[in-house]
């Protein structure tokens, strides 16, 4: 993640520009070539290179581009719904872990005065959030459980709301239309350098890639077409085995990105320091929709499930950890919802979590609504929100019911008392995090109850045991370990090379095995 200074924030708005606007560009030139030196200077090799790339970008707008995009428009297939009674469950304990309810609705209403929020735009949006529904399009029971929910909003309010609509208007993100900003044939033909220089740094460093069955993603992917291994399932990773004995095997989940290339010294940290025959096996993942790339739709819960079943199976993979990041985060909880996966996870370690207390606004609003000021927001903005692949991904493919994540959750695996012995869990969180509001996720992680405060100051009394070049605090409460990186934003972590260092300790250490 870049920073915040003006340096960075110039040079994130040329780069948005140039990868936005670069036929236009080379257009302009070929232009100026004509007027001021003839036909002729535009036939010298830069004016062909420039007539190459117009005709190339055209074509890719016209044939890809264009056609991928159309899938945006399509509507969300939401899951089926929660029995009445889990859902009112899911209602009442969403109130519980609300810090402030005024804020909460004025934020989910993009930041709208609180006059303007009225009875009716609220039964509106908990009509999405519940129910996955346009109004209008409830049944008569559902109807009547809306009319509950909106008395018990007004109870947590101790106010009524007006009758009728105001003119406030509610994010409901698999509902609303879906934005994007174009990005011509240059930025792809980054990634696949990108992509390609992974390939190379992981597989010197011993990881072995199992390549996709078929693959269908642009920028193309050279490696996978000559691939010497190919995975058992729909999903491509990396893989090394594992040797150390009093040590699980790991999971890596990435976030939305550029694929695994933050992670590579990360991943690399992880065995550096051991013996051999002390090796952390390592799968990692390539989710490829959330990294940069056109490709096909995201895989449902189900779907997923499945396929990182086969892969675990195939590897003979019995207990393991995992680490999630961001969006990886995600996919972590739908593993430690499955009944048949979550017996398996024994340890679980969570960075810059964005599935803990998702029902609150501010992931949805800062990654999909924010109107971005600084160079990181920018950055955010454009090569994430922005992105075809991410924006269908979040637009249609995101269910905050299925994704949200409790401290039980974490805890808990099925059939087995949640102590602290039955997983060993791990969060980090970063102070200055664009995306997460990790000041409340911290208070909720370290309450003894699910919500007791609204003060947004993190508690200080923990341990500041990490290494001196990593700033922050070490905390431990109610079975879950929380590292706080102080003055980092989202993925910094995996950034810096000694707080990149320092996870990979974290990782190691929550790789142990566990005590019969």
């Amino acid at each position: 993640m870049i920073g915040t200074s003006f340096p960075e924030y110039v040079f994130i708005r040329i780069a948005i520009f140039s990868i936005q606007h670069t036929t236009p560009i080379c257009l302009a030139y070929l232009l100026t070539l004509h007027t001021l030196k003839g036909a002729q200077a535009a036939l010298s090799w830069p004016g062909k290179i420039a007539i190459g790339y117009t005709i190339a970008d055209i074509l890719y707008a016209l044939s890809i581009y264009r056609p991928y995009n159309r899938r945006l428009k399509q509507a969300a297939e939401h899951p089926p719904l929660l029995p009445r009674a889990e859902r009112r469950a899911l209602f009442l304990r969403c109130l519980d872990n609300i810090p402030d309810v005024t804020g909460y609705l004025q934020k989910w209403f993009l930041g709208a005065k609180e006059s303007d929020i009225y009875e009716d735009n609220v039964r509106e949006f908990l009509s999405w959030a519940f129910f996955d529904r346009h109004p209008g399009n409830e049944t008569t029971e559902e109807l009547e459980e809306l009319d509950e929910y909106v008395l018990e909003v007004e109870k947590r309010l101790s106010r009524p709301l007006p009758p009728g609509r105001g003119e406030a208007r509610s994010l409901r993100l698999t509902l609303d239309e879906i934005e994007v900003r174009y990005r011509s044939v240059v930025w792809y033909l980054i990634v696949g350098v990108v992509d390609f220089l992974t390939h190379l740094i992981l597989s010197r460093r011993g990881f072995r890639h199992y390549a996709q069955p078929s693959p269908s993603v642009v920028p193309l992917r050279l490696q996978s077409l000559f691939a010497a291994r190919r995975s058992v399932s729909q999903l491509s990773y990396w893989y090394r085995p594992h040797t150390a004995k009093d040590k699980l095997p790991l999971v890596v989940l990435h976030g939305i990105g550029i694929g695994l290339w933050p992670y590579t010294e990360y991943l690399t940290d992880l065995n550096d320091a051991s013996v051999e025959g002390d090796q952390v096996g390592i799968i990692a993942l390539e989710y490829l929709p959330v990294s940069a790339r056109l490709t096909g739709a995201p895989l449902s819960q189900t779907e997923f499930l499945h396929e990182i079943t086969l892969i675990l199976t195939e590897h003979g993979w019995d207990k393991f950890a995992v680490l999630g990041h961001s969006y990886g985060t995600v996919l972590a909880t739908h593993m430690l919802k499955s009944p048949l996966l979550n017996p398996r996870i024994q340890s679980v370690i969570l960075t810059d979590p964005v599935c803990i207390l998702l029902h609150l606004p501010d992931v949805a609003y800062n990654f999909t609504r924010r109107k971005p000021r600084g160079a990181n927001e920018y950055l955010l903005w454009y090569f994430a929100s922005m992105d075809p692949g991410v924006a269908h991904c979040l637009g249609r493919h995101f269910f905050w019911k299925d994704n949200i994540a409790w401290k039980e959750d974490l805890l808990q695996i099925s059939g087995q008392e949640s102590t602290t012995r039955a997983r060993k869990v791990t969060v980090c969180l970063a102070e200055r995090d664009l995306i997460v509001d990790t000041r409340t996720v911290l208070q909720y992680l370290l309450n003894d109850g699910d919500w007791i405060s609204v003060d947004k100051t993190p508690d200080t009394t923990g341990s500041r045991t990490l290494a001196a070049s990593v700033p922050g605090v070490r905390f431990e409460r109610n079975g879950i370990e929380v590292i706080w990186f102080d003055g980092l934003d989202h993925a910094q972590a995996f950034d810096g090379k000694d707080s990149s260092a320092y996870l990979a300790a974290v990782t190691r250490q929550s790789c142990k095995q566990p005590r019969p």
